[in-house]
């Protein structure tokens, strides 16, 4: 059902129960990197074949799908398309507990890929039209907040449950019979997205949109065309920058492990809080942050904070990998969180204010492809393939610091080159008529920048 004027409580349990959603995705998402070694033990599978899971498998199916789930969001009812993915990717994660080889587990993480992909643009592109412009960024990073609780719950929850198992070898369950530790926690984590899948089916309006809805139809591709494209280059810019933050959270429990001697558990608890009262912090203060600061008539505010955050974050992140303890290393390794995770959150603030409604279903789910691409596919692999410059996966605090050296700079120095377009469509606020339409090539808009 289509609803006309929302009030902004049920705009905000809206907010809340998509959040809750995020974070289900999220623990779903990260939850196999508190399970590296007893997968490691059980399937017989490699450092390089994990980062895969965690990495490319993941990202090259979220993102492509992402596309064209993204364009549903704009012509279509975006409340039941957020039931239907939820009920795929609990499936998926559900059945990874019964895999019995790296390629099962590899087909299973491609299915939680593709019903994850239409969350975030689906749910932001309903946040839009729940909420009036002045309050969608806070909106926004409250919602984008709750997923990054989800990506600390992961460890927190499974480094819980790891302590509580101990030594047990097998787990008796109804219906299944006796299952291994590991897969009692896929079981567990997968079957949230079925309860919420339900109560959105009941209890989700789906909101008039700001702009008439986009004609149905393929791709529209504005964010490869002028004035989009430079926004399309900020999550770019961004993605890069969350190398360094995949590769840290995918990678920092097993660290701790090798490194310190540390319990899987008490690695994934610690791990989990010292994101959660940095990393989470930092995703609604960042938001904050370029909100006051363009309120106060700097437009370019969004850029200083994420070219900001990633200069102070990935000095930190090399101190982390240089600390001599493991609570040293989390230490720096939350101070780290506290700079880039919520840098992250700069262009989804910026679709909010810069882009048409009728587009930002399927710009969004560009953004998602270009941090897929980039951060989330190579943020794990190349942590790897950074510690085997030093040695093996005996070396992963030098992958680490490695990465970090080459990706901060590089994603800061891209956001700095983009100030000046960016500018001009954060001025526009989402006003077409403000900015001068124009089919030219999108390697035309890169000239603007220099």
């Amino acid at each position: 059902m289509t609803t006309g004027k929302i009030g902004l409580g049920r705009a905000w349990y809206a907010v809340a129960l998509l959040g809750c959603l995020y974070v289900v995705a999220f623990v779903d998402r990260l939850i196999l990197g508190l399970l590296v070694e007893p997968l490691r033990a059980d399937l017989h599978i490699s450092d390089t074949q994990i980062s895969l899971l965690m990495g490319v498998a993941f990202a090259f199916f979220y993102s492509f799908v992402g596309l064209p789930l993204g364009r549903v969001a704009d012509v279509g009812n975006r409340k039941w398309l957020l039931v239907g993915t939820a009920v795929v990717w609990g499936s998926c994660t559900v059945a990874s507990g019964l895999a019995t080889s790296f390629a099962m587990l590899c087909v299973l993480r491609i299915g939680v890929a593709i019903g994850e992909a239409a969350l975030t643009p689906t749910s932001l592109s309903l946040i839009s039209d729940l909420f009036p412009a002045k309050q969608r960024a806070l909106a926004t990073s409250i919602f984008m907040a709750l997923g990054a609780l989800g990506a600390t719950g992961a460890y927190i929850l499974g480094g819980l449950v790891v302590n509580a198992i101990g030594d047990v070898t097998h787990i008796d369950l109804p219906i299944v019979g006796a299952v291994k530790p590991w897969q009692a926690v896929f079981f567990m984590v997968g079957a949230p997205a079925f309860v919420f899948a339900a109560i959105i089916a009941v209890t989700l309006p789906e909101p008039i949109r700001e702009t008439a809805p986009a004609r149905a139809g393929g791709l529209t591709f504005a964010w490869l065309k002028r004035p989009y494209f430079p926004a399309f280059l900020f999550f770019v810019a961004t993605a890069i920058g969350q190398v360094i933050i995949y590769g840290l959270s995918g990678w920092a429990p097993t660290y701790l492990v090798r490194e310190f001697g540390w319990a899987t558990g008490d690695a994934g608890i610690r791990v989990g809080l010292a994101s959660m009262t940095l990393g989470v912090s930092g995703m609604v203060l960042a938001p904050r942050l370029a909100e006051v600061w363009r309120a106060k008539g700097r437009q370019d505010a969004p850029i200083w904070v994420l070219a900001g955050g990633l200069l102070l974050g990935f000095p930190l992140v090399i101190a982390a990998c240089l600390a001599p303890t493991g609570y040293l290393f989390l230490g720096f390794y939350a101070a780290a969180m506290l700079c880039i995770m919520g840098t992250g959150m700069m262009p989804f603030i910026c679709v909010q204010w810069a882009i048409p409604s009728h587009l930002k279903g399927e710009f969004l789910a560009a953004g998602i492809l270009a941090n897929s691409l980039v951060g989330i596919a190579l943020g794990p692999t190349a942590t790897v393939l950074a510690a085997k410059v030093f040695g093996g996966g005996e070396h992963l605090g030098q992958g680490l610091a490695l990465v970090a050296a080459i990706c901060g700079p590089a994603a800061a120095g891209l956001t700095l080159l983009l100030r000046r377009p960016m500018m001009r469509l954060l001025e526009a606020e989402g006003d077409e008529t403000k900015l001068k339409p124009t089919q030219q090539p999108a390697v035309s808009a890169v000239g603007e920048m220099i």
